[in-house]
């Protein structure tokens, strides 16, 4: 995971972090450092990483494919939907739950 982070860092591969994610995970605390490095490094113009802001066609986007779905979990749904715009796969512990908002991404489990 490391290595991805410094990869993504250094402009070798793209990250793209959806916001709910970060809603999610930020606890503010030093043990997210890597957290908030790929977050202050999304914030930068024309860098790697990318962040997915929620903004409100993104939440219509959301919504819609809950209504598809069935899965009532924002964020697995954002987090499917700006990989599968991407062509991205998507590094997760949650494979199931991402599985059943899109089977066709490629889920690599962390």
């Amino acid at each position: 995971m490391i290595s991805i982070l410094n990869e993504a860092l250094h402009g070798t591969i793209e990250v793209v972090l959806p916001r709910t994610v970060i809603a999610q995970v930020w606890r503010g605390t030093p043990r997210q450092a890597n957290v908030g490095r790929l977050v202050s490094a999304g914030l930068r113009r024309g860098s790697p990483v990318v962040i997915d802001e929620l903004t409100a066609e993104r939440a219509r986007e959301i919504g819609v494919k809950i209504g598809q779905t069935s899965h009532p979990d924002i964020v697995d749904v954002h987090v499917a939907l700006a990989a599968a715009e991407r062509g991205h796969a998507v590094l997760t512990s949650d494979d199931a739950d991402i599985a059943k908002v899109n089977r066709d991404l490629i889920l690599v489990h962390v």
